[in-house]
């Protein structure tokens, strides 16, 4: 089986037309001739994270560019049937890149990192590199697993802000991870669907944030008898939910 690879383009200036001829952004075109070594006639899908996806063909290729023709639009749709936001506190670098990769496979609709108590925090500096290496991540999983919509990933703003804002966002119930919790997340996704998973960092989330959270109406729910730690707590939260909106059928 020959897997077409898929590249992110965006829609700015503007979106590929079909029967049009299409010059690719520099870094899709770098990666058609620099790193897949792709030639004149292969074909490539194209997506500009707003809803379906372009079959092209490749037309030239040269060193100022990469121009494409586009064949068709194809309006198909990968996303996972509950759109989830996931909100997680800030972890160790690797283990927070892991996390955002898996849960654009996942679907997740949104990522709202979270400055919590334990969490790891940075300078706004470095905020802003680790966001656009998020963002770029995001990018690369959507490439990978067939994803036509890029779920956004939001600068990180504290605990309390974000569930200050939080319960306008939707009538849905927002759910938040605690081990401690009196019902599973399974129970409540069964009888209504989260509009938000809040998840915890290494060390999970202090009682205070926990009574906060449960203050704005959030429901304390966990994942069964095992403590998971924080990328994996993500993940599962992801996979329970998608399972019972028959994202697997």
């Amino acid at each position: 089986m020959i897997i077409t690879p898929r590249l992110y383009v965006g829609d700015e200036p503007g979106a590929p037309v079909p029967g049009g001829d299409y010059a690719l952004p520099e870094a899709a075109a770098r990666h058609i001739g620099h790193v897949l070594r792709m030639r004149v006639g292969d074909s490539v899908a194209l997506f500009t994270g707003k809803g379906g996806e372009y079959a092209a063909t490749i037309r030239g290729i040269e060193r100022r560019g990469v121009t494409v023709r586009i064949d068709r639009h194809d309006p198909v749709e990968r996303e996972a049937p509950w759109g989830v936001t996931l909100a997680q506190s800030i972890i160790a670098a690797d283990m927070m890149d892991f996390v955002v990769r898996k849960a654009v496979e996942l679907g997740v609709a949104a990522i709202q990192p979270l400055q919590s108590a334990r969490s790891q925090n940075a300078s706004d500096e470095r905020a802003a590199r680790r966001l656009a290496h998020w963002r770029r991540i995001a990018i690369a999983a959507c490439e990978q697993c067939g994803r036509n919509r890029l779920p956004g990933i939001a600068p990180a703003v504290s605990f309390a802000q974000w569930f200050a804002a939080a319960g306008d966002a939707s009538r849905r119930p927002v759910a938040i991870l605690d081990a401690a919790g009196a019902r599973s997340l399974a129970s409540l996704g069964a009888s209504e669907a989260p509009h938000a998973i809040v998840v915890g960092p290494e060390g999970g989330f202090d009682t205070a944030e926990v009574q906060l959270a449960q203050a704005e109406g959030a429901v304390a729910v966990h994942l069964g008898p095992r403590v998971l730690r924080a990328e994996t707590a993500a993940l599962a939260a992801l996979a329970t939910v998608n399972a019972i909106a028959g994202d697997a059928r």
